[in-house]
C-alpha cells in the first residue's frame, strides 16, 4: 500500500491542480459493523476522479481508443488503490481448515475511465495488483485486532501464496426516469449490466437500485468495492439543495472464477468449491452537499461455496470531497 501511495497522490495533484468537479472518496467496508468476522472482513478503497473532461491529456486520449467511448463523450478519468482481507469463519484455528475459505489479502492499483450521461453510466476499470503475502493482510489484520482488543487470528500461514492479480471490468447503468433536471423530491430506478475477467475474478452481473429522495440527479448510487452493485465515484452539486435519499437494491451474478475462493491460478493451493450463482441485496442512504458525500450501506450476501452456512453480511461506508 506505501509504495502504491506516491503513485496515487502524484495523480491526484497532477490532474487537480488548478481544476474544479474532481472527487477523492475513501470506501471502507467491514463486518464488524454487522457483528462479525469472517470471510470478506475488511476492504478499503481510496480513489480520485477528475472533472469532465479533465483528466490528463495522454490517458484521456488513450482512453477514447477504447470501445463504446466516442470522442465527443463527457469522461471522467479515475485512479484508486485498494486492500482487502478474506478469512475463513474460525479464525482463532491455527491450522488449515479444509472445509472453509483460504485465508488472501489483495492490494491493487485501479484506474476508471466513465462516460456519463443524463441517462446513463458507462465504466471501464482495469486492475493490477497482488494476491498472496506480499499484499501485507496478514500484518495489518493482527496489528488492527491487537488495537481494538478482538482474537489474533492464527491462520495466516495457510494463506494463498503470491500471485499477480488483474482484472478488467466494465459495466453500464440507466437512470430511465431521471435526468439532469429531475431536482425536488422524485424516485428512481437504476438497473445495470456488467462483466468481468481476470485470474481475481471472472463474473457477468445484472441488477438495479431503487431510491427515493431528493435531487436524485446528482450521482448514479454510492460507490462500493468490487463485486458489488456499480454506483458512481463522481457527485454533482445541485443549485436546489442537499441531495440525499433512501435507496435498496439488488446484483445477481455468476462467477466464472474467484481466487479467494478457487485458489492460485499456477500453484497447488487451498480451494473450496465456489457456487456459481451469488447475490447480494444492501440497503442505505446517501447525502451530498456542495463538497462533501456522506453514504453507508448494510450489504446481505448470498453463500458463496458450498457448505458455507450462512449469508455473509458488512456494512460499507463512504466519505468523499469535492474540489
Amino acid at each position: 500500500m506505501r509504495a502504491l501511495l506516491p503513485v496515487f497522490l502524484a495523480f491526484m495533484f497532477g490532474v487537480a491542480h488548478g481544476k474544479t468537479d474532481s472527487v477523492t472518496t475513501v470506501v471502507v467496508e467491514n463486518d464488524v459493523i454487522t457483528g462479525s468476522d469472517r470471510h470478506y472482513t475488511s476492504g478499503v478503497l481510496v480513489s480520485y476522479v477528475s472533472g469532465l473532461n479533465r483528466g490528463p491529456k495522454t490517458v484521456d486520449a488513450l482512453a477514447r481508443r477504447l470501445p463504446m467511448i466516442d470522442e465527443g463523450d463527457d469522461l471522467h478519468v479515475g485512479l484508486s488503490i485498494g486492500h482487502e482481507i478474506y478469512t475463513p469463519r474460525e479464525i482463532k484455528v491455527p491450522t488449515l481448515i479444509t472445509d472453509d475459505r483460504p485465508y488472501a489479502g489483495h492490494l491493487y492499483a485501479a484506474a476508471d475511465f466513465t462516460i456519463s450521461t443524463e441517462k446513463t453510466l458507462s465504466t471501464w476499470r482495469f486492475n493490477l495488483g497482488i494476491v498472496g503475502p506480499s499484499a501485507r493482510a496478514k500484518n495489518m489484520q493482527r496489528e488492527l485486532h491487537r488495537r481494538i482488543g478482538s482474537p489474533i487470528p492464527e491462520g495466516w500461514d495457510n494463506q494463498l501464496d503470491d500471485e499477480l492479480a488483474y482484472g478488467i471490468l466494465y459495466e453500464k447503468q440507466w437512470r430511465p426516469l431521471c435526468d439532469s433536471q429531475c431536482t425536488g423530491w422524485g424516485v428512481d430506478l437504476l438497473p445495470h449490466l456488467g462483466i468481468s475477467l481476470g485470474n481475481v475474478a471472472s463474473t457477468a452481473n445484472v441488477g438495479a437500485i431503487f431510491r427515493v429522495g431528493r435531487n436524485l440527479s446528482s450521482d448514479y448510487g454510492p460507490p462500493r468495492i468490487r463485486p458489488a452493485l456499480p454506483g458512481s465515484l463522481f457527485f454533482k452539486p445541485n443549485a436546489d439543495g442537499i441531495t440525499w435519499y433512501l435507496y435498496a437494491g439488488v446484483d445477481g451474478r455468476y462467477v466464472g472464477r474467484n481466487i479467494f475462493l478457487d485458489g492460485n491460478t499456477h500453484k497447488d493451493s487451498h480451494s473450496v468449491d465456489r457456487r456459481r450463482w451469488v447475490g447480494d441485496f444492501q440497503v442505505g442512504f446517501v447525502m451530498n452537499s456542495q463538497r462533501f458525500r456522506l453514504a453507508y450501506s448494510h450489504v446481505v450476501r448470498s453463500r458463496e461455496f458450498e457448505g458455507q452456512p450462512e449469508h455473509n453480511r458488512f456494512g460499507s461506508l463512504t466519505l468523499a470531497y469535492r474540489f
